[in-house]
C-alpha cells in the first residue's frame, strides 16, 4: 500500500464502525491522519477507536451518530469539530440495503432507505462544509455502489437513492471547487461487507460463485476501497473532481445482467 503523510488531517468517516467504513478507518490511522468514527454501533465504534488510537497513535474518537436524524448529525458534526477543530476529508460509508421486490416494497422500507442513503449522506455534508468552506480546503468522498449500474444488489428503493448520491458529487464539484473543496464517488461493486453478507453467507461454494462474477478472480475487500479512499483524500490527486471511480474488478464492464441476480 502506498503511505501518504496525513499527520495533523482529520477524517470523518460515517458507518465507520463496520465493513468499507471501519477499512477506511482504518487506513486513514495508518496513514497518520486522525480519525472520527461515526456510526450507530456504540460498542463496535468505541472498540474501533480504541484500537486506532493504541495501534497507531494517531487521536481516534467514536460518536454515536444516527445519520437519519438530521438534529443529531448536526450536533455530532459541532462535537467533531469542537474537539479536533478541522476537517479534512469527510468519507460516508453509511448505507443501508435490503432485496425487495417492487411488488412487496413498502413505505416504511422506502422511507428507511431513503433517510439513511440519500438523507445521511446529505445532513452528514451538511454538517462539515461550513467549516470546509471556512477553511478554503477539504474532501469529500461518498461510498457509491454498483447497483446504479446493474439494478441488483437491492430493490428500486436502493439503487435510487444511491444514484441520487452521483448528482450530489456532481452538484458539490460545481458549486464547491472554487472553494478548494474537492468532492468524488467510489462505485464498488461485490465487496466483502456485512451488507453483501446478508444475502450471500460466507461458505466456499458461495464465494466462488461470487469470485467467478469477478473477472479478476476474487471478491473485493474492504480495503481495496479504502486505498483508493486515501488516495482521492490526498494531495496526489488534486486535479481530480468529481470523478467517479469504479472498484469492480472488472466486473461492471464484464457483466451479464443474468448473472448478477
Amino acid at each position: 500500500m502506498v503511505k501518504y503523510d496525513f499527520k495533523g488531517r482529520l477524517a470523518a468517516v460515517t458507518g465507520g464502525a463496520s465493513g468499507i467504513g471501519e477499512a477506511v478507518c482504518e487506513a486513514f490511522a495508518k496513514n497518520s491522519s486522525d480519525v472520527a468514527v461515526m456510526d450507530i454501533n456504540e460498542i463496535a465504534g468505541r472498540n474501533l477507536a480504541a484500537e486506532l488510537s493504541e495501534k497507531y497513535k494517531v487521536k481516534a474518537n467514536f460518536y454515536k451518530c444516527n445519520v437519519a436524524d438530521f438534529e443529531e448529525t448536526q450536533n455530532t458534526g459541532l462535537k467533531i469539530l469542537k474537539d479536533y477543530g478541522r476537517i479534512d476529508t469527510l468519507i460516508t460509508a453509511a448505507g443501508y440495503g435490503s432485496k425487495v421486490a417492487i411488488t412487496e416494497l413498502g413505505i416504511d422500507e422506502w422511507k428507511k432507505t431513503v433517510d439513511i442513503n440519500l438523507n445521511g449522506t446529505f445532513y452528514a455534508i451538511k454538517a462539515f462544509i461550513s467549516k470546509m468552506i471556512e477553511q478554503k480546503k477539504g474532501n469529500i468522498i461518498l461510498i457509491g455502489t454498483g447497483a446504479v449500474i446493474t439494478g441488483s444488489g437491492g430493490g428500486v428503493h436502493y439503487a435510487s437513492t444511491k444514484v441520487a448520491q452521483y448528482g450530489i458529487v456532481k452538484a458539490l464539484s460545481y458549486e464547491l471547487l472554487p472553494s478548494g473543496i474537492r468532492s468524488n464517488i467510489i462505485t464498488p461493486h461485490i465487496i466483502d461487507t456485512p451488507m453483501l453478507r446478508k444475502r450471500y453467507p460466507d461458505n466456499p461454494e458461495t464465494n466462488a460463485k461470487l469470485a467467478a462474477r469477478v473477472p479478476i478472480g476474487r471478491i473485493g475487500l474492504p480495503a481495496d476501497i479504502a486505498n483508493i479512499a486515501l488516495f482521492l483524500a490526498s494531495d496526489e490527486s488534486a486535479y481530480i473532481c468529481g470523478a467517479d471511480i469504479v472498484a469492480d474488478g472488472g466486473g461492471l464492464f464484464y457483466l451479464n445482467p443474468a448473472a448478477s441476480k
